[in-house]
């Protein structure tokens, strides 16, 4: 899937998604229409969390975008605000995403997450979390208490500190990231709770389209365990 944006950035988008081994429903929904990447991931453990994060990916679709991350900024805010007021307490979802807009006369990302969805970024071998979890395990790993290794597999890593609905803080978290090239990545905790960093590394390593990695990504958590749903959306911009 490829796309446009003005002054000549164009962007190309790869996705999977897969429910799992173990999930009886699919709980995340996804957004590869450029500008904008994204996917949420529904909450399993409350009512309709497939409901909540359909909700949160129509809100952002429905986003008026001018081409700056300022204005994308205010937009992206203002979608959450709405999903969570639509959804309420008894449901939630996590959102990951990123919109390619211009800040001054260059392009960039404006990358925004809540929950434990992440966003990633791939270039020249290496790859770079560009998001923190919101959950109760990143913060015990902040403070100490327990390794990032350890943490993959704790019991509690499913609990989140923000959510979309859900009765709990939404504000979501930005960061700007310029757009040279790179891959972009954005997924579910289904994929990162099944493979490590090292292990998404040497898939977007072997290189090939985006749809093709993406796939790869998904298939490879699937193999691992598949205990969750699995959601990939890639991008690349490219003046």
């Amino acid at each position: 899937m490829g796309g446009g944006l003005r002054r000549g950035a164009d962007i190309e988008i790869g996705s999977a998604t897969a429910i799992g081994h173990v999930r009886q429903r699919q709980e995340d929904r996804l957004l590869a229409v450029p500008p904008i990447i994204a996917v949420a991931d529904g909450m399993g453990g409350l009512e309709d969390g497939d409901m909540a994060a359909e909700r949160m990916i129509e809100e952002l679709t429905a986003m008026e975008l001018d081409g700056s991350t300022a204005q994308a900024r205010a937009e992206i805010k203002r979608a959450i605000a709405r999903a969570a007021r639509a959804i309420g307490p008894r449901s939630g979802t996590t959102v990951v995403g990123a919109v390619l807009a211009r800040a001054t006369a260059t392009h960039s990302w404006l990358v925004f997450h809540v929950g434990d969805s992440r966003m990633y970024s791939y270039a020249d071998g290496e790859l770079e979390a560009l998001t923190t979890d919101h959950s109760l395990v990143q913060e015990l790993i902040d403070t100490g208490m327990l390794g990032r290794e350890e943490a993959r597999y704790d019991p509690r890593r499913s609990i989140v500190t923000r959510a979309v609905g859900a009765d709990v803080c939404a504000d979501p978290a930005f960061r700007h990231v310029a757009a040279g090239g790179q891959i972009l990545l954005a997924c579910s905790d289904g994929v990162t709770d099944e493979l490590s960093e090292w292990e998404i590394a040497e898939i977007l390593g072997r290189g090939g389209g985006l749809d093709h990695i993406a796939q790869a990504l998904v298939e490879a958590a699937l193999e691992a365990g598949g205990g969750d749903n699995a959601t990939v959306v890639l991008a690349r911009a490219s003046a």
